[in-house]
């Protein structure tokens, strides 16, 4: 019975593959989408929302250490916004890491997905080092304890697209 139950939560907890299906037929919904998905922690689901081409380049292992290895790469994640869409591309940007990224998106049947790369996946993880390196030096040298009254620091005033 109790596992029953705890199939039941689980099933529950999944996400509605249908409205994420309907939502990613919008070009400018697939990082959002992709965005919660991350949020959640469903990344094989999140890991699915990459092109054919892109999963090959980067599986699934990667990707999960990538994202599910230390905070910074998921708060980069969570802090882009979408500033443009079209031509096969859309724009990401942060004010909080100071980065503009274009990120190829590619339509598959009748949905989009998103192309990334080696390199995409490299700077996902790469560029929240210098924002952590401005946490830890603004907390004079402390990695792991932050005062309770902390407000993490932006590396950039605005975005570098100008938006």
């Amino acid at each position: 019975m109790n596992l029953l139950l705890i199939a039941l939560c689980a099933l529950a907890q999944s996400p509605d593959m249908g409205a994420i299906r309907e939502r990613i037929k919008d070009p400018a919904q697939v990082f959002p989408v992709f965005q919660e998905l991350m949020a959640a922690g469903e990344y094989g689901t999140a890991h699915k929302l990459l092109s054919p081409e892109a999963m090959k380049r980067i599986p699934f292992e990667a990707f999960y250490i990538a994202f599910a290895s230390y905070e910074p790469p998921r708060r980069l994640v969570a802090a882009l916004r979408v500033h443009a869409s079209g031509d096969g591309k859309v724009r990401l940007c942060s004010p909080e890491f100071g980065v503009t990224r274009d990120i190829r998106i590619q339509k598959f049947l009748s949905i989009y997905t998103l192309d990334f790369t080696s390199d995409d996946i490299e700077f996902l993880k790469g560029r929240p080092m210098a924002w952590y390196r401005l946490q830890v030096k603004r907390a004079d040298g402390w990695h792991y304890a932050y005062p309770p009254d902390w407000t993490y620091a932006p590396l950039a005033r605005g975005c570098v697209c100008g938006k």
